[in-house]
């Protein structure tokens, strides 16, 4: 997925599929299964290209259409196990006691953080980073974040 136009009238086609409750192809499925892990975006789908920009919800600025991009971008690192370091961070985190949403949203964040800078440097995404990153997740740094 890409975070273009094309992407953003796909995701709000499936936002109005569940709503209507249509059935959605095997990737809209797996962009349907991000919605339903973030109820708290339900509403902004309604509003069409305005979902695309960074709105309020429960305290924080986010971006419900980049949020679902991102997800559905890891979702389907997980499942195809491409890159395999992925899934071995993502079961690690989960060994330690991270709840799954948690640990996806960890390996989100290093993905978006080197996604985007590599992005406005003009540069290509580094796989070899993205590894090192995640080598570095735990649950224990989490809950220290957590605590402060």
């Amino acid at each position: 997925m890409n975070f273009d136009k094309e992407t953003q009238i796909r995701i709000l086609r499936v936002a109005s599929d569940r709503q209507q409750g249509r059935d959605v192809e095997e990737l809209d499925a797996r962009i349907s299964h991000v919605m339903d892990l973030h109820p708290e975006f339900e509403e902004i789908w309604s509003m069409g290209e305005m979902a695309a920009y960074p709105q309020e919800i429960n305290g924080q600025i986010v971006s419900p259409f980049v949020h679902t991009v991102l997800h559905t971008i890891v979702d389907s690192q997980l499942r195809t196990e491409e890159p395999e370091f992925v899934v071995e961070t993502f079961n690690r985190l989960l060994k330690q006691g991270m709840e799954e949403h948690s640990a996806l949203h960890a390996i989100i964040a290093s993905y978006a953080d080197l996604h985007f800078s590599s992005f406005r440097q003009g540069k290509p995404f580094d796989q070899l980073d993205y590894q090192s990153r995640l080598s570095y997740l735990s649950y224990e740094d989490s809950e220290k974040g957590e605590n402060k």
